[in-house]
């Protein structure tokens, strides 16, 4: 259902930006770039704070990020596509004005989800160098719920809770649970399918840390049909 959606929003909305197909898959911060199994096998069914989901004024959760993005923003030099079916994803990036752009903040939509994730440092990839420079984009960026980079695992839990995995360098999160859409929605969207039935939403929210500290975080969310 929300690769209707999704089409209905595209068709809907003009691109800010040039797509640029990218034929590799060096984008190692994707967590769209390989089909793998879950790694929560015992996903939350309680519906996470909406504010996980918004960043710089976007929220991925709901409309097109990207364009979203384009928008609140900056204008990006253009859109990165990779991969095909289920590991097809279009990608927008923004570094920080100062330290040499060593942070970043990039969206990312695929065929049924959609992603953000905020960076420190890491190993360059094709295209990174298009990444546009932003005054919003820095370590004290964070989501409305409060996440930012150079956070403690302790910091993040407060925020997220117990996570489901778990290591001295990585914490993980899975959330899946049904939801109908509001009223006016199912009437807009009336005819185009069957919208009174529940949505299956899934979420998945991964941390890494260096020295203790955060320096990958990386949220995605989407429906399953």
């Amino acid at each position: 259902m929300r690769a209707v959606v999704l089409a209905l929003t595209l068709i809907a909305s003009t691109s800010l930006g040039t797509t640029i197909s990218v034929f590799d898959n060096s984008d190692w911060w994707s967590l769209l770039r390989e089909t793998k199994p879950e790694a929560c096998l015992t996903p939350s069914k309680k519906k996470p704070d909406g504010a996980n989901f918004v960043i710089a004024g976007v929220d991925f959760r709901n409309g097109d990020a990207i364009d979203d993005a384009e928008r609140k923003i900056a204008k990006p030099w253009a859109i990165s596509s990779r991969g095909d079916a289920s590991t097809s994803r279009d990608q927008i990036c923004f570094k920080s004005a100062i330290e040499g752009g060593r942070f970043k903040l990039i969206f990312e939509r695929g065929e049924i989800a959609s992603a953000a994730y905020l960076i420190d440092g890491g190993p360059d990839w094709s295209e990174s160098y298009k990444c546009v420079a932003s005054k919003m984009v820095s370590e004290k960026l964070a989501t409305a719920s409060g996440l930012h980079l150079g956070m403690t695992a302790a910091e993040v839990e407060k925020i997220l809770g117990k996570p489901c995995v778990e290591s001295n360098d990585d914490i993980e999160y899975a959330f899946d649970y049904q939801y109908t859409l509001p009223l006016d929605e199912r009437q807009r969207l009336k005819g185009v399918s069957d919208v009174d039935e529940p949505f299956d939403w899934f979420g998945t929210m991964q941390i890494k840390f260096r020295g203790a500290k955060a320096y990958y975080i990386a949220i995605l969310t989407g429906d399953a049909q």
